[in-house]
């Protein structure tokens, strides 16, 4: 039976506020813009020289002693016959040279001899629980970062140099409140770099706009590292190597043999991912009928409904059976939902990971939910997170320094949402390290496509190079479990090929 239409469903906001849950702006005013010359790269701090070894202990006894033909042979020496000549002294090891210290200049915006300001543009879960009764997990945000800078700089800091953070919220909804955040972590609060939960296009106020380095939880692809100059990173898998590696895993194991494909995306930057997967589809033999797209949504939910609509009775007309979905995970849901169409889905896009109450928050039947499933980024579930030693690190300074606010480990949402924000800091702080005493941009960017491969809290096999700024590696495969209404993960985490 065809399902009838909610005309106030948010569910275009309820998609983007989904990469927060466990995740996962342009500035008009011309003037806020970074006129400084960045200072020169330092070269990085020579390791200190191998200590070199002992030399090897020399034999005892001596060469015997020529003899002249008339003399008389040696009288029997007195000293008994078992007891070892003496030893040559060991020669001493040279001692260790200490390590060259690194020198601490004030190279840029945020950065001087004993500070580094590093900003938090953090989503609002308050607000969004008052204004649109949706709860994603809320928690102390502002606290866990004052306990985590504050341990850090009990420690010693980062070379030395305290670090301060300042933490603005935002609510997710259009550019206006973004571009708050922006001015007033980049011109007022005047930060050397920025952890973030931007959307879409916003982190690039961040980086194209000012010309600073952008740490976010999720949100990298080609086009806005392009436009950031190399300075967008992210904890979370980069947007396209999801798609890729998701299909690509799709297409391992059978899950698209005998169906007539679809391959669906929403906004137009979406269209990236589907330039990236049809080749991979069209080389393994796939059935792919078309490519779709019912365009942006906008704030007009009716219209935004009707354009899925149309499209999802398009691919249904054209006898499609299954979707690749490389957008929302909600929308095209709730479209088959609303025609009818008994279609099967495949989702790449991390929310399947994300929003554990997916189908109570959309009033989707589990006939429907059934029908789907995922292959993007893995995200441990939070028994796994828990049990992580990185995490575990992460809560107990909390819990040290906040006693008076516990967290509801119970929660999935709260737990999601503080390892996220313990990984990003735990990544921040890595690259900080590694940039040296001379931070700049450039050398903060050096310094993370060096970094190789590493393990982050509830992140195993982390990596960044020149050509990946996005440190996620792996993906899982999710499916629907009607008994508890939500998306769980299946297997062990599968390990993507490098991908541009």
């Amino acid at each position: 039976m065809r399902g009838s239409r909610t005309a106030n469903r948010w569910w275009w906001l309820l998609a983007v506020l989904a990469l927060v849950a466990a995740a996962c702006g342009g500035n008009d005013d011309d003037g806020g813009a970074e006129t400084a010359e960045p200072a020169a790269a330092q070269e990085q701090t020579a390791a200190p020289e191998e200590t070199p070894a002992e030399a090897p202990e020399v034999e005892s006894g001596e060469a015997p002693a020529e003899e002249a033909a008339d003399e008389p042979a040696e009288e029997p020496s007195e000293q008994p016959a078992d007891e070892p000549a003496d030893e040559p002294a060991e020669t001493p090891a040279e001692p260790t040279p200490a390590p060259t210290p690194v020198e601490l200049i004030a190279s840029y915006q945020g950065v001087t001899e004993s500070e580094i300001a590093i900003g938090v543009a953090a989503i609002d879960p308050v607000q969004i629980n008052e204004m649109f009764g949706i709860d994603i997990g809320i928690f102390p945000v502002q606290d866990l970062y004052a306990a985590l800078s504050a341990d850090l700089n009990d420690q010693g800091g980062i070379h030395g140099r305290n670090v301060v953070v300042h933490v603005v919220s935002f609510l997710p909804i259009g550019t206006a409140d973004s571009e708050r955040v922006c001015t007033e972590l980049m011109e007022d609060q005047k930060v050397f770099v920025v952890i973030g939960q931007f959307l879409e296009d916003n982190a690039l106020c961040i980086t194209e706009l000012h010309g600073h380095p952008y740490v976010g939880h999720f949100g990298e692809n080609t086009e806005r590292q392009e436009r950031s100059n190399g300075l967008f990173f992210a904890t979370e898998m980069k947007q396209t190597r999801q798609r890729v590696g998701g299909t690509t895993e799709m297409i391992r194991a059978g899950d698209l043999d005998g169906y007539r494909v679809g391959i669906y995306y929403e906004a137009p930057p979406d269209k990236e991912y589907a330039d990236a997967v049809q080749p991979l589809l069209e080389e393994a033999g796939i059935d792919i009928v078309g490519v779709y797209s019912p365009g942006s949504p906008t704030t007009d939910t009716v219209q935004n409904e009707q354009n899925t609509d149309n499209i999802s009775t398009r691919m249904e007309a054209d006898g499609v059976d299954l979707i690749l979905n490389l957008s929302n995970v909600y929308g095209i849901i709730q479209s088959a939902q609303r025609i009818g169409w008994e279609v099967r889905i495949a989702h790449t896009n991390g929310q399947a990971a994300d929003r554990l109450t997916i189908a109570d928050d959309q009033g989707i039947e589990d006939e429907y939910m059934a029908r789907t499933f995922a292959v993007t980024t893995n995200k441990p579930t939070s028994e796994e997170a828990l049990a992580d030693p990185g995490v575990q690190e992460c809560l107990a300074v909390f819990e040290e320094r906040v006693p008076d606010e516990p967290l509801d480990l119970a929660n999935d949402d709260i737990v999601n949402g503080v390892v996220n924000h313990c990984r990003v800091f735990a990544l921040t702080v890595k690259i900080l390290e590694a940039a040296g005493g001379n931070i700049t941009p450039e050398t903060f960017k050096a310094a993370a496509e060096g970094l190789g491969t590493f393990d982050l809290p509830a992140m195993i096999g982390a990596s960044l190079s020149p050509d990946k700024h996005s440190a996620g590696s792996l993906v899982r495969r999710y499916e629907y479990f009607p008994e508890v209404r939500t998306y769980l993960p299946v297997g062990e985490p599968i390990p993507t090929d490098p991908v541009q």
